[in-house]
């Protein structure tokens, strides 16, 4: 695709956006929506259709290989030699965590490592590229090099301090072309160690750039070189130059520094991987085979059929709830998969099996912003408002709940991608798509639909089913036996979980056992069927593998550290194959320990931003509220997790997050309701809490209730690809549904207690604060 149309297309949007947002014209407003709505649909599946979505192994297999680190001069592969090397080739091959990429410690000195839907010739290319113990240096190129170089290199003429150096062949110039030579001093002007991380973005025009950022020697050394305005700077990989950029900026660069150019996208890739942490050991390719999906077709096409299944029983139940409403808020959804998918696209981001119940389950779990504008819609309505004011009052009344609720896991998933690497980074930039796109068509699409039935006259009234009527309950009545059965609840998590160790093979890693035989019987499918029962804790990860050039079959199994004599006993026992001479070795966890404390951090960071978000926009009791319940739910979702004897893999990491953002999208809501009562009812603060949940209690139940719909779904038929994700998204649903309720509010109330706070004084004196005119001191 031309990313210069692209670009122009996207911001042409962008423009009809706010265009739309600040027009006042009804008419207008109704016209402009439905052009961005068909414009960003459009784009959307042209992306769709263009790039196309890559799939993960699972789905599709790919390649695996072995990689062997070589010992330093004078020196032995050192214990954190592996956590680098892993740490470096996540970066050059996984900078943006889009792509399912495997890469496990296996022994002392090798690397086990997976890569989707490539051929062993493309592996072979892509491993070079990344696996270069590359000697990386700058230098500033002469400038007469146009003259000089061809007379140097052909030793007609000597430049003291000067020699020449070839080029990298331009992917785009025709065969049999020369390659370009660079004079160069023989001394560089700068190491390549200064180079801290180099990632391929885009610049205003669209167009591919790297951007290098260096450390503090290394950005002052650089902003000497750029101010040689004019002169092109030499990037130097082992004796060949890679890259000759001019300084165009006409000032010192300090920094970062963007490096663009007509690149391809294999040659904006490479320069990336060379720039970026260059290895301090070299890496040996010991062998690259050919792979078999994780799951078979027969279990892809259970999945797929279950989470489509569950969709579609959500988007019916919409349809009989809120009819003509539902009619809407499924167009609405529609459109969200398609923005969806489109943005997937224009990332290439992999799609894994669960990914794609992800995208289901965000679905399902979109749909609450259209719960929340219809229940109000039916409040307005039973005021005695007019249907068009009803409308129109409920989009704007839900409109603050929906941005609060929506934005703090916004903000989450943004430090997610920014601080954390590998699997994490990429599920937030598929949380972050998703919340976007379920923004866009609720508070878009919907009213936009809405608008144009009332311009027409068609709707003269809306009817909804009501399965939860109004009620008045004191939920915060018995709210001491309640924290008591949470902090219960918690402890008992806390105990369990450590005792049983729920981590997977891809967390806390295991043994590696490859079996080579021709027994016909022998499939990836009867070695599962052998190993379901086997008295192993963790679930082992089989695969089928060809090596390049070979007929022979190979199978390699993952299992649970010290489960590899338990595994073979079992498949010589049910196959009868003779397994005596086969191997067991250890391999380390996909999760390395610098991707763990990124993780860490980017969680922790996120935890600290949701605190002041809220407490900006609330108070700080309701920042305290809303913590303790999101952690309340993950550690009594992994508590049940170890007692019921699930295993936690990256897959449930995956579910773990998504509760996260559901459990503070639930509280959120609640918390919103109880800042307007707070404003406009009288009474103490614990009966106007108790009236704000009961009136948000239909929303918080029909959103757990499609939610769960679509879980209990890929629980009950998506096979046991999906068992542990669609538990662990059931558990967290009803837990988070219960703390939104019973944990959240009553610790608000028992904060301001504790501190005399007065709530209500406190959210109607920051109302006053942002309506208040500027005071101005007048002269004495």
């Amino acid at each position: 695709m031309n990313s210069t149309f692209d670009f122009f297309i996207g911001l042409a949007l962008l423009i009809i956006f706010i265009w739309y947002f600040a027009t006042e014209s009804v008419r207008r407003k109704r016209i402009i929506g439905s052009v961005l709505a068909v414009g960003v649909t459009a784009l959307a599946l042209l992306f769709f259709r263009q790039i196309g979505i890559e799939k993960g192994i699972e789905l599709r297999g790919g390649i695996s290989a072995i990689l062997q680190i070589q010992p330093g001069e004078d020196r032995q592969v050192s214990d954190s030699a592996q956590d680098h090397v892993i740490g470096v080739l996540q970066k050059r091959l996984n900078a943006q965590g889009t792509k399912e990429i495997i890469l496990v410690p296996q022994g002392r000195d090798r690397i086990f490592m997976q890569f989707p839907g490539i051929t062993s010739e493309e592996a072979e290319k892509v491993l070079n590229d990344a696996t270069k113990n590359a000697k990386l240096e700058f230098s500033l190129v002469h400038e007469q090099n146009r003259t000089l170089a061809p007379l140097v290199a052909a030793e007609e003429e000597v430049v003291p301090g000067w020699h020449v150096l070839p080029g990298k062949p331009d992917d785009k110039a025709p065969e049999g072309s020369p390659v370009p030579q660079y004079l160069v001093e023989v001394r560089p002007d700068m190491s390549g160690e200064h180079v801290t991380s180099a990632r391929v973005s885009y610049d205003n025009a669209g167009q591919r750039v790297v951007l290098v950022d260096f450390d503090s020697e290394g950005s002052s050394q650089f902003g000497e070189l750029s101010k040689n305005y004019g002169r092109q700077l030499a990037i130097i990989l082992d004796g060949e130059v890679i890259s000759a950029p001019g300084f165009n900026s006409g000032k010192p660069i300090y920094g970062t520094c963007e490096i663009s150019g007509d690149f391809s996208e294999r040659e904006v890739l490479a320069l990336a991987s060379a720039l970026q942490n260059p290895l301090s050991n070299e890496l040996k390719i010991l062998s690259v085979n050919q792979i078999s999906p994780t799951l078979g077709k027969d279990t892809v096409n259970q999945g797929l059929l279950a989470g489509i299944s569950g969709l579609a029983i959500t988007l019916i139940f919409m349809l009989l709830y809120y009819r003509v409403g539902g009619i809407l808020s499924v167009l609405g959804l529609i459109i969200n998969l398609a923005v969806i998918f489109g943005a997937m696209s224009l990332f290439k981001f992999t799609l894994t099996l669960p990914g794609i119940a992800g995208i289901i389950l965000t679905i399902g779990m979109s749909i609450d912003a259209n719960v929340l504008i219809f229940e109000r819609l039916r409040e307005e309505r039973a005021a005695g408002k007019s249907l068009a004011n009803a409308i129109d009052a409920a989009y704007d009344k839900a409109l603050s709940a929906i941005l609060d609720a929506n934005l703090t896991t916004l903000i989450t998933s943004i430090i997610l991608y920014v601080v954390a690497t590998g699997t994490i980074k990429g599920f937030a930039i598929t949380l972050t798509i998703g919340i976007i796109a379920s923004l866009f068509s609720a508070l878009l699409v919907t009213r936009v639909c809405f608008s144009w039935i009332m311009a027409a006259k068609f709707l003269k009234g809306l009817n909804f089913m009501n399965l939860i009527p109004e009620r008045n309950i004191n939920f915060l009545k018995g709210h001491r036996m309640h924290i008591i059965i949470s902090a219960a609840l918690v402890v008992m998590s806390l105990i369990v979980t450590p005792l049983r160790d729920p981590r997977g093979v891809e967390l806390k890693g295991g043994d590696l056992i490859t079996i080579k035989t021709h027994a016909e019987n022998v499939t990836t499918a009867s070695i599962k069927e052998s190993l379901k029962d086997a008295s192993i804790q963790s679930h082992p990860i089989v695969q089928e593998q060809s090596p390049a050039g070979q007929p022979d079959t190979f199978y390699i199994i993952r299992g649970e550290s010290g489960s590899g004599d338990a595994i073979k006993a079992e498949l010589q026992k049910d196959l009868g194959i003779n397994l005596d001479d086969t191997e067991t070795e250890q391999v380390g966890s996909q999760v390395g320990g610098e991707m763990l404390k990124t993780s860490t951090l980017a969680l922790g960071i996120g935890l600290l931003a949701i605190m002041i978000y809220v407490t900006i926009r609330f108070e700080f009791a309701f920042a305290l509220g809303a913590l303790a319940a999101l952690i309340h739910d993950l550690i009594i979702v992994v508590g049940f997790l170890s007692l019921f004897g699930r295993d936690i893999s990256l897959i449930t990491v995956g579910a773990l997050l998504t509760i996260a953002g559901y459990s503070i999208n639930d509280t959120i809501v609640v918390f919103d309701r109880v800042r307007e009562g707070l404003r406009s009812k009288r009474g103490e603060v614990a009966d106007v809490m108790n009236y704000c949940i009961n009136a948000t209690l239909s929303r918080t139940m029909l959103t757990s209730i499609t939610t769960l719909i679509t879980a209990v779904t890929l629980f009950l038929f998506g096979g046991p690809a999906l068992s542990n994700f669609s538990v662990t998204i059931i558990i967290g649903i009803l837990v988070g549904t219960y703390s939104s309720i019973f944990v959240a509010s009553p610790i608000v109330l028992w904060w301001a207690k504790r501190t005399k706070t007065n709530l209500r004084r406190e959210i109607l004196d920051a109302d006053q604060a942002k309506v208040a005119p500027p005071s101005v001191q007048s002269p004495s």
